[in-house]
């Protein structure tokens, strides 16, 4: 058994991209665990997210470029085997930290398997698999994170203000990246039998509505903040957004010259710059909004 394809295959560093809404949600909570909230990050993280990401290489035997490997290796059996042993490794830590927990988290693997396994394959489902991944990938992460790192209930989330808008936002935000990430698929996909929500969309369809999934996010982002006082939160927001929607800008004209410049590359340097400003930002607003209790 060769272990460094299965590593590949793993993609752990693409679980880069998934961590603004956990960032979001722990920056959202009021009080925190951190022993506990760090344990969750490496669940996710370092075992969930990767475990998907191993299951769904399996299920799909990608020959062509995916989200964080260019020329994808062999999936075997023991790729199968290694995402079977993330996951429960995975569910593990959630159980030591809360049974709660481990069973919130077991919906999200589950969603996620769903999602893959050709016994239902929602990804061959454009609306379907787009619903599922905007609502599991956003919402529900950040309730799970919001929730957990604050030891309260479900019900006691939903009567605070900072749980209701901003986990609608975390939805928003995976809207409008996850067509992003499957624009350059269009090929494979069709070659695999699916049909992505991108391919529905179209080339061009797919870069209008991540602008406009976008442009609800800012004004979203406005309309939670400022009407909380908390007007100087969006405007640190809207420095953060601007090289990111600077680059989109600039690859989307690209792509309406030229339909090709919808490529591998220029995905993975968006998915990049939009994580990595986005988790600064959400980085920002902790050490904002905690400033005054922090050691000297």
């Amino acid at each position: 058994m060769q272990i460094y394809p299965i590593i590949q295959l793993l993609r752990i560093p693409v679980s880069y991209y998934l961590t603004p809404v956990f960032l979001f949600a722990f920056s959202m909570a009021g009080t925190w665990n951190y022993e506990n909230s760090i344990l969750l990050f490496i669940a996710l993280h370092l075992f969930i997210y990767p475990a998907s990401n191993a299951y769904n290489s399996f299920m799909d035997q990608d020959v062509s470029s995916i989200g964080g490997l260019k020329n994808p290796p062999k999936a075997g059996k023991e790729v199968l085997y290694v995402s079977i042993l993330f996951d429960f490794i995975g569910l593990w830590i959630c159980y030591y930290l809360s049974a709660g927990l481990c069973y919130a988290v077991l919906v999200y693997v589950l969603a996620s398997r769903m999602y893959s396994w050709h016994g239902i394959r929602l990804k061959k489902y454009a609306l379907l698999s787009f619903l599922t991944v905007v609502f599991f990938q956003g919402a529900y992460i950040f309730s799970i994170v919001y929730v957990f790192c604050q030891n309260i209930s479900f019900s006691e989330a939903i009567l605070q203000e900072n749980y209701a808008m901003p986990a609608l936002i975390s939805s928003l935000i995976a809207a409008g990246i996850y067509p992003l990430s499957q624009v350059y698929k269009h090929k494979s996909d069709a070659k695999a039998g699916i049909q992505s929500f991108s391919m529905w969309l179209g080339i061009r369809g797919t870069f209008e509505f991540s602008a406009i999934c976008f442009a609800a996010v800012a004004l979203l982002m406005g309309y939670h903040f400022i009407g909380s006082n908390q007007s100087h939160l969006f405007y640190v927001f809207i420095i953060f957004l601007f090289p990111v929607m600077a680059y989109f800008l600039w690859w989307a004209g690209k792509v309406w010259n030229d339909p090709k410049q919808t490529n591998y590359r220029y995905t993975m340097l968006f998915n990049k710059f939009a994580s990595s400003f986005l988790n600064l930002y959400f980085i920002s607003v902790f050490v904002i909004k905690n400033l005054p209790e922090l050691p000297i």
